[in-house]
């Protein structure tokens, strides 16, 4: 088993609205990969981030630390939430992306996660 961390980023600008009858389709997909995951023990956290404009980015900079407003580097799509699940494959953890990537506004990144520490 390998734990996976499902990185979601909206792929639309803030001032396109995502139609709610797309948004309603998406949010099931996401309930039910909650409960199959859970059930099954493999889920480990979910989250949806607050919006970009209350994010702060900490560089460090020549005798301390500079904190500015927004997301972390300026790019067209930015991460809105996250799951954190282990899968048997990577395979499984494609197939669970696709079921929460059900919309045009939305991309999900999927990446190993290697633990430092167990908990």
């Amino acid at each position: 088993m390998t734990t996976y961390a499902l990185l979601i980023y909206r792929t639309s600008p803030p001032s396109v609205p995502i139609p709610e009858l797309e948004e309603r389709r998406a949010l099931l997909e996401h309930r039910a990969l909650q409960a199959e995951a859970s059930a099954r023990g493999e889920l480990h956290a979910v989250a949806r981030l607050d919006e970009t404009r209350a994010a702060r980015t900490v560089r460090p900079r020549s005798g301390g630390h500079e904190v500015t407003d927004g997301p972390f580097i300026e790019a067209k799509e930015w991460l809105v939430g996250f799951y954190v699940v282990d899968c048997e494959s990577e395979e499984q953890a494609l197939a669970r992306a696709r079921q929460i990537c059900g919309d045009g506004a939305h991309a999900v990144e999927v990446r190993p996660v290697n633990w430092r520490w167990k908990p």
